[in-house]
C-alpha cells in the first residue's frame, strides 16, 4: 500500500506539504503547481488516505457510528437513516451502521466496538419515542426519536404534545366541539403526551373534556375495528374523532363504512404519524400529523458535524410535527 512519504518522493515535496495538500488545508500555504504535482502523484501511485490514523491525531475522524432499534424495517422509521446518509454525505463524513433491534446486550457491544473504531460520535435511533439506556460510561452518544435514561446525554423527540394539540385545533377550527380521540393501552410515552395535548386543546378553546369520548384499545386490526365500533355506539355521537395512530383512523374508516356512516361528511377523521401505506391510501385520503422522522435525524447529523466534541446541546430538544391535510375532514353536518 502507498504511504503518505512514497507520494511526497514521487512529487518532489516534503511529507508536510503533500500531507497538506491530500488533507485539504493547502489553500493559501501551498501554490497550485505543487499542489496539482502531489494530487497528480497520489492518483497515479493509488494513495488513499487513512482518515482512522488522521482521525486519532486530529481528534475527530469525520465519522458517525449509528446504532439502531428495529429502526431499518419499519416503513417510516427508516426516514431517519436516510436523513443521517443525506447530511453526512452532503458534509464528506462517513457512517457505520448496525441495527441491534431490541437486544441491549447487542446494542451496547455495537457501540463499544464503534467507539474503538473512533466515530466522533453514537446514534442510538429508536424505532419509536421511549427511554433508552446509556450506560453511565459511554460519554460520546446521542439519542435519537427517544431520551436517555440519565441526564447530559443529548437527546431529539417529535413534540408530541404540541401536535395532538394541533391535531385537535384543526378540528375546532372546523366546527367540531363533540371530539372523540381513541388511544392506545401500551403505556407507550406517546400514549400520554398525545392525551396531554388532546386535553390542552379541548381547555384552551372552554370545551369539557369528557371522558367518555376517550376510548382505549390495541393497535391490531381487529382492535382497533372494537374501538371504532365503540366510538359510533356513543350517544349521541361525536362529529369528529382524533385518532392516536393511523392504523387506528383506518379501523374508523372501516366500521364507518359498514355502518353507512360517510367521512368527512358524518364524521372527520384525523390521524398521527402519516404512514403513507395507510395515509395515502384512504379514501377519502388521511388527514393526519406526519412523524418528523427526516428532520429530527438531519438536525442531529448536522449538530454533531458543526459543534466540536463534548459542546452539543447535553438535553432533550423537541421537533414539531406538521398537519398533512387531506380530505378526511370538513365542518360538522348541519
Amino acid at each position: 500500500m502507498t504511504n503518505l512519504a512514497q507520494v511526497a518522493q514521487h512529487a518532489g515535496v516534503s511529507i508536510a506539504t503533500a500531507s497538506l495538500v491530500l488533507s485539504g488545508k493547502d489553500s493559501g500555504r501551498v501554490s497550485r503547481p505543487t499542489a496539482q504535482r502531489v494530487t497528480e502523484a497520489a492518483a497515479e501511485l493509488g494513495y488513499v488516505r487513512n482518515a482512522l490514523a488522521a482521525g486519532m491525531r486530529s481528534g475527530r475522524t469525520a465519522s458517525i457510528g449509528v446504532v439502531a432499534e428495529d429502526v431499518l424495517s419499519t416503513p417510516y422509521a427508516v426516514e431517519m437513516i436516510k436523513a443521517i446518509l443525506t447530511a453526512s454525505a452532503e458534509h464528506g463524513w462517513s457512517v457505520l451502521l448496525t441495527d441491534a433491534g431490541h437486544d441491549s446486550r447487542q446494542a451496547r457491544k455495537a457501540v463499544e466496538e464503534m467507539l474503538s473504531r473512533k466515530v466522533d460520535r453514537i446514534i442510538r435511533a429508536a424505532m419509536y419515542h421511549r427511554r433508552v439506556d446509556v450506560p453511565p460510561d459511554l460519554d460520546d452518544v446521542v439519542v435519537l426519536n427517544g431520551y436517555a435514561n440519565r441526564s447530559g446525554v443529548p437527546s431529539v423527540v417529535p413534540d408530541e404534545s404540541r401536535a395532538a394539540r394541533e391535531a385537535t385545533e384543526h378540528l375546532i377550527g372546523l366546527g367540531h366541539t363533540r371530539i372523540a380521540h381513541i388511544t392506545d393501552t401500551s403505556g407507550a410515552v406517546a400514549v400520554g403526551l398525545r392525551l396531554r395535548g388532546y386535553r390542552q386543546a379541548l381547555a384552551a378553546h372552554a370545551i369539557r373534556y369528557d371522558e367518555t369520548l376517550v376510548i382505549y384499545g390495541g393497535n391490531s386490526p381487529e382492535q382497533t375495528d372494537v374501538s371504532a365500533r365503540r366510538l359510533l355506539a356513543l350517544n349521541p355521537r361525536p362529529t369528529a374523532v382524533f385518532c392516536y395512530n393511523d392504523g387506528m383512523a383506518a379501523g374508523v374508516y372501516r366500521q364507518a363504512h359498514r355502518a353507512g356512516i360517510q367521512i368527512p361528511r358524518d364524521l372527520s377523521v384525523v390521524g398521527f404519524d402519516d404512514l403513507t401505506l395507510i395515509s395515502t391510501n384512504l379514501d377519502p385520503g388521511l388527514t393526519t400529523m406526519r412523524l418528523p422522522h427526516y428532520e429530527m435525524a438531519d438536525w442531529l447529523t448536522k449538530a454533531i458535524i458543526t459543534s466540536g466534541p463534548g459542546s452539543l446541546h447535553a438535553g432533550i430538544t423537541r421537533v414539531p410535527c406538521r398537519l398533512v391535510r387531506r380530505a378526511s375532514t370538513a365542518p360538522p353536518p348541519g
